[in-house]
């Protein structure tokens, strides 16, 4: 696959902010926009929440969390579709197909936003196949080293990637993953030649750093608080804008390397089909950010340092847009290039 390819008409710059700024797209049932009139989302029958990732990841517990509150609250069965492969594009080209009656819908993360330019041929157009809805969860990553690494900031650990071009290494669950993304705009904006090594799986990255293989990695705050309070891990920074309520005394790296604006969010949104209506759109939303705003989901979170969202599906749109277009900067610059 080549990161830097020219997009194809469907995708070009100006036809994908307009029709993201429009949302959704054409007519569906009369059955679905009957409901939606009605005030409120009524599926007539059971909804799958089709997930593109393996299970047990934070994107299936938050779908199966929500299923469940949902199904409570509309007296309709919401059934969690597991459907893993090809870096979450089987999962997400089965949404593309489904028709947009509000019966099926995507709960995804950041490769919807950077696959656009690390897949050469995507099955689907991600702005004319997909109605943005709201952002379920999200989290910045914190950057760990082995306890053993000499650096004990992450300033000091920039000075050692300066002075060692290539020496400090950070690992990832494979190439294109978000942590390989952090690592290389860490690199780039703080001006330290660092060195990405991919695994097969966060899994493995985390037993090699804990090993001290490798020095560090980008991870999700739901892995390394365990390994960090177990005193295996030593937190350098978070990626967020700010600091994380789980992780109080660890700085951003926009603090801790003097790089004001870095953020990197590792997010987890809602998508439906794109030719669902708008007004079916808000009624979806409608339900999942009640739910995202509750107390007891978002205590559910918290500990693991995930954010729960709720925004409106205009400011959804605009979100993906900037992570699509974030994103694809950094590939083609980094040359970067997926599993």
């Amino acid at each position: 696959m080549t990161a830097a390819r020219t997009p194809s008409p469907a995708l070009a710059p100006g036809r994908r902010a307009l029709l993201l700024g429009l949302g959704a797209g054409l007519a569906a049932p009369c059955l679905a926009r009957g409901a939606a009139a009605q005030g409120g989302w009524r599926p007539a029958r059971p909804v799958r929440i089709i997930v593109p990732y393996t299970p047990g990841g934070i994107t299936d517990i938050a779908a199966r969390l929500l299923a469940a509150n949902l199904q409570e609250s509309l007296g309709q069965s919401f059934v969690v579709e597991n459907r893993a492969g090809g870096g979450t594009i089987v999962g997400t080209e089965a949404v593309a197909r489904a028709p947009g009656d509000g019966h099926t819908l995507l709960l995804t993360g950041a490769p919807f936003a950077t696959n656009v330019t690390l897949a050469p041929r995507l099955p689907y157009d991600p702005v004319r196949d997909f109605a943005p809805v709201t952002l379920v969860v999200s989290n910045p990553l914190v950057l760990v080293v082995h306890p053993g690494v000499e650096a004990r900031t992450l300033a000091e650990f920039l000075a050692l990637a300066r002075a060692r071009p290539g020496a400090m290494q950070l690992g990832s669950g494979g190439n294109g993953t978000l942590p390989h993304m952090a690592t290389e705009l860490l690199s780039r904006e703080a001006r330290a030649e660092i060195t990405h090594v991919p695994y097969r799986g966060g899994s493995a990255a985390v037993a090699d750093v804990v090993a001290g293989t490798i020095p560090g990695m980008f991870d999700n705050p739901s892995s390394a608080i365990p390994q960090i309070r177990a005193g295996r891990f030593r937190a350098l920074a978070v990626s967020g804008a700010a600091r994380s309520p789980a992780l109080p005394d660890v700085p951003t790296i926009a603090e801790a390397a003097n790089l004001p604006g870095f953020e990197v969010v590792n997010w987890f949104g809602l998508f439906a089909p794109g030719t669902t209506p708008p007004e079916l759109v808000q009624a979806i939303h409608a339900a999942f950010a009640g739910e995202l705003r509750s107390e007891r989901v978002r205590e559910r979170f918290a500990a693991d340092g995930v954010t729960t969202g709720g925004n409106t599906p205009q400011e959804f749109t605009a979100f993906v847009r900037a992570e699509t277009v974030k994103w694809g900067q950094i590939i083609r610059e980094r040359n970067i290039r997926g599993d």
